[in-house]
């Protein structure tokens, strides 16, 4: 090659001092440079023939060494085993056979093969003699090949081709100095000379090929010189016609070169084509003239590269072409030319990528598929640079520029996976990767940081999906990174501030992109895929909640910073069921796949039901605000049917059974609580504090519903899983306990109504809480709490059924309500009518009182066991028993102590007649026929 290349620069010595482009002192330095060049080329082979020579002849030996202590074994061995000889015949021909095969090569033997030869050798008993080694041979060959390629005919030839060049060019030279020969002869002589040498070459390429292969190199690099000279400096041809000379010089060149399978013939053909412009340079700087050549040269390579796997004149064209531009764009540029570059810019790119492409494709089948990673990478890189110099100053120019390589490559990369699959796997890969790496590029160039990291968020997520689908743990992991950088990014940007309007902001928007790529990646890693890894599977709930967090934050931020903290509440409110909707309809589409869905659905009740409790609270406690307040009239709707609608999908798809009691209990009790204080403020807004209807108004409600638990038989109330009487009814029962008890030790108002024992507005509603306490009783089924299927409350309702859900303590504990509620009674008629002090210790001292207590607790007694003796209720006749007793008691103890009152005689004598009584009309029922009390 080194020779070639000598040859090459001569004869374009020759043609440029014909042509008037170089002269004398320009190719002395070129002929000093390529005779210093050729010598130290010689100098290199020399001392590697010496280092060749070395190695062959301490192998030989070594070899040599290991034979002959292998045969050399010990003559009892010999007896013990005796050695089976092989064919005489085998062994000399395995020997001739070995020594050709060093002899033919300059190359150094393969271990393996040596190590086949000294096996075969120590096989038989014909030993090689010293004297017949190959080393003399194979070192005698190599000096005569080397002495040969410098010293034989070939030298003396090209030296005779120097001296008739020189000679040649002498003459040219003089004739253009004296002026004989116009510019067209000259350069149609120079043609004329050029397709001499081609034609020479070609009739020579089956003789002499590396001779034949010189003058085809030269002839094309002289045509170009010429073609391009006749247009470029002296302008006589027109543009169209020197291009289409130049397109059949660039194609006859390529159509050789595959034509002889010579790879030298093609870089040294197409060398000259790129040099001619640079050494024919006539300082003009029409890059248009300039590039479009480079176009032409540029498409004969991609027709080379069709059929041949080239790679150093892929290289040379893509270096002369970068090089080449870069210098003129540092030189020559400047933005009145982008018109004129921007195209040629574009149709190199295109052309390198697909050389790329075709280079991957005609590998070897065993190498299908490897890539050139200096072109592969190379190309944009270089691309991008010079794009950047070219639109730096255009608003956007860079990010767009950026972004449509991105897309370009991500196209490329579907395009060849589509196509060819497996085959060109690690292009498809490399190609992607670009895409990636541009298409990110484009965002930091257009937006602000913080809209960077959200579009790099989503970007991840894509990357996520296309991991998926095309089974690449690199891209998807590549993904999962990008995301959480891409988070790291916002945060450490984030200034808190902005000044555009509520959620029409680059901050919300950036955070609802890092939320979408956070959701969405938390899907695909759920659903199942081809290579999916098991931390993969893991990390859904854990992209789930990232994207959570961003929505949220990304909402709040704007809820505090536009607006008073009063909306904050509503707005929450709003922001939950909204997504608790979206993630019950994503779950509904993808049920029973993503499970975590219906989390996330149930789990924001959660914020919700802490909400709701804290706006019952301060209203309660703290006064001023109420639920309807600051847009509750719209949020707290909106919660209900959402949450209700969630609850009923929860029953139609049997998800979660085990926790729907305590989620619809949940929920009914904090809709009944609002409810209820809302009424409040409503009514002590409009109402004096006096009134009696305030306080009852907190048990109306709550009793409302518990009679709609009694009675409905509509989803969810009919449902018995949910079980609805059971456990949210007991909850109600309970409350409204409490409230009677508190309602009990009241004086009663009825303002602005007088007030009447039984007949005032808080007796009557006391009466309506025990009756529906009572219904409740009476309807809930105990019996079936055993069996309930929840495990979150069902524990409870099992420790619970033998205590407080027993029907005998349910009924004990409603007996003992009633009974209070009567002696309150008694209490607020000896208020309001005899104008008795309420307080405790007026009431004790009261005999009037007293006495009223004491008939009460006995007409009570007597009548409980004038029930149970008709009955049969045993138990209940001695509860009787034991009320009257403690009558008798409380006359001996309290009553006796008010002597000569008119009360303590009426109560002795009406007591006294009440126990006498007893023992004719309610005797004590006979233990063997009392009747079990269950359920009576």
């Amino acid at each position: 090659m080194a020779f070639v290349l000598a040859g090459i620069f001569l004869l374009f010595s020759v043609a440029s001092l014909s042509l008037g482009i170089w002269n004398w002192q320009v190719v002395f330095i070129g002929l000093a440079t390529t005779v210093g060049f050729l010598l130290g080329r010689v100098l290199n082979l020399s001392k590697d023939l010496a280092s060749l020579r070395a190695t062959l002849a301490k192998d030989w030996e070594e070899r040599h060494a290991e034979a002959t202590h292998d045969i050399s074994t010990p003559a009892a061995s010999e007896a013990e085993e005796p050695v089976i000889e092989e064919p005489a015949t085998d062994g000399d021909t395995t020997t001739d056979t070995t020594a050709k095969r060093e002899t033919s090569t300059t190359h150094i033997p393969d271990p393996q093969v040596a190590s086949e030869v000294v096996d075969e050798s120590t096989s038989v008993t014909h030993i090689p003699p010293t004297d017949d080694r190959p080393k003399d041979n194979l070192l005698e060959t190599i000096k005569t090949k080397v002495q040969e390629y410098f010293m034989g005919g070939n030298l003396f030839v090209r030296i005779g081709i120097i001296v008739l060049f020189f000679g040649v060019s002498f003459l040219l030279k003089y004739v253009s100095d004296q002026g004989l020969l116009p510019i067209e002869y000259r350069l149609i002589g120079v043609a004329i000379g050029a397709v001499a040498l081609l034609g020479s070459g070609w009739r020579l390429r089956h003789k002499n090929t590396a001779y034949a292969l010189l003058l085809q190199g030269a002839g094309i690099g002289i045509l170009y010189l010429d073609i391009f000279a006749a247009f470029g400096m002296y302008k006589l041809i027109a543009p169209t016609l020197a291009f289409i000379l130049l397109f059949v010089v660039s194609m006859l060149s390529a159509a050789l070169a595959v034509l002889q399978d010579s790879k030298s013939l093609a870089v040294l053909g197409f060398s000259g084509g790129f040099l001619a412009p640079v050494l024919a340079s006539s300082g003009s700087g029409n890059h248009v003239y300039l590039f479009s050549y480079y176009v032409v040269l540029n498409i004969a390579i991609v027709v080379t590269a069709w059929f041949k796997a080239w790679r150093p004149l892929n290289l040379l064209g893509f270096a002369f072409t970068f090089v080449i531009g870069t210098a003129w764009g540092v030189l020559r540029y400047d933005d009145t030319k982008f018109a004129t570059t921007e195209p040629f810019l574009i149709i190199f790119f295109l052309l390198y990528v697909l050389i790329a492409v075709l280079f991957a494709l005609r590998q070897p089948p065993k190498l299908r598929g490897y890539v050139d990673g200096t072109l592969l990478f190379g190309v944009p890189l270089a691309a991008s640079a010079l794009q950047y110099s070219l639109v730096k100053d255009f608003e956007y120019g860079v990010s767009i520029s950026s972004f449509v390589m991105g897309l370009f490559y991500t196209a490329m990369s579907w395009v060849v996976w589509k196509r060819k699959g497996d085959d060109l796997k690690l292009l498809s890969e490399a190609f992607l990767a670009l895409g990636v790496i541009f298409a990110s590029m484009a965002i930091p160039f257009a937006l602000a940081p913080t809209q960077t990291a959200a579009a790099w968020a989503l970007e991840g997520a894509g990357l996520l999906w296309l991991g998926s689908r095309q089974a690449r743990l690199s891209v998807r992991a590549f993904g999962l990174l990008l995301q959480f950088g891409a988070g790291l990014i916002f945060l450490a940007r984030f200034n808190g501030t902005t000044e555009l309007k509520p959620f029409i902001n680059s901050h919300f928007i950036s955070s609802m992109m890092l939320a979408a790529a956070g959701i969405i990646s938390a899907g695909i890693l759920f659903k199942a895929f081809n290579g999916r890894q098991r931390w993969e599977q893991g990390m859904s709930p854990a992209m789930l909640a990232w994207g959570l967090v961003w929505l949220f934050g990304g909402f709040i931020f704007q809820f505090v910073y536009y607006y008073d903290f009063y909306w904050l509440v509503a707005n929450l409110l709003i922001l939950s069921a909204v997504v608790s909707l979206g993630f019950t309809l994503a779950a509904r589409r993808f049920q029973p796949e993503w499970t975590h869905a219906w989390y996330v659905a149930s789990g924001l009740f959660v914020p919700v039901l802490m909400l709701g409790l804290s706006q019952v609270e301060i209203g309660h406690f703290w006064g001023g605000q109420h639920p309807s307040q600051f847009n509750g009239w719209i949020a707290w709707p909106v919660v209900f049917v959402v949450f209700y609608y969630h609850l009923y999908q929860l029953h139609k798809h049997q998800v979660f059974p085990k926790y729907q009691p305590v989620l619809h209990g949940l929920l009914l009790v904090l809709l009944t609580a609002l409810v209820t204080f809302e009424g409040v403020w409503w009514l002590s807004n409009q109402l004096e504090e006096s009134s009696a209807w305030l306080p009852i108004w907190y048990a109306i409600p709550a009793t409302l519903v518990l009679w709609v638990i009694i009675k409905a038989t509509f989803w969810p109330f009919g449902v018995p899983q949910l079980t609805y009487r059971r456990q949210t009814g007991f909850v109600f029962a309970v409350y409204l306990s409490l409230w009677s008890l508190r309602a009990l030790v009241s004086q009663g108002q009825s303002e602005p109504l007088p007030w009447v024992p039984l007949l005032n507005p808080m007796d009557i509603m006391v009466v309506i809480v025990l009756i529906s306490l009572f219904r409740w009783w009476r309807s809930s089924e105990i019996d079936s709490a055993a069996t309930s299927t929840d495990a979150a409350s069902g524990g409870i309702v099992r420790v619970l059924q033998g205590g407080v859900f027993s029907p005998r303590t349910l009924l004990m504990g409603f007996a003992a309500l009633v009974f209070l509620w009567l002696n309150f009674t008694v209490f607020r008629v000896a208020h309001h009518w005899f104008g008795v002090t309420y307080d405790v210790d007026v009431l004790f001292r009261s005999s009037w009182v007293q006495t009223a207590v004491s008939i009460l607790w006995a007409v009570s007694g007597v009548l409980l066991t004038l029930y149970s003796s008709r009955k049969n209720i045993r138990i209940l006749w001695i509860a009787g028993a034991i009320l009257l007793g403690l009558v008798v008691l409380k006359l001996f103890v309290i009553d006796l102590a008010a002597l000569g009152s008119l009360g303590r005689v009426i109560s002795f004598l009406v007591v006294g007649m009440l126990l006498t009584s007893i023992g004719y009309f309610a005797p004590l029922p006979d233990k063997s026929k009392s009747v079990s009390d269950q359920g009576k």
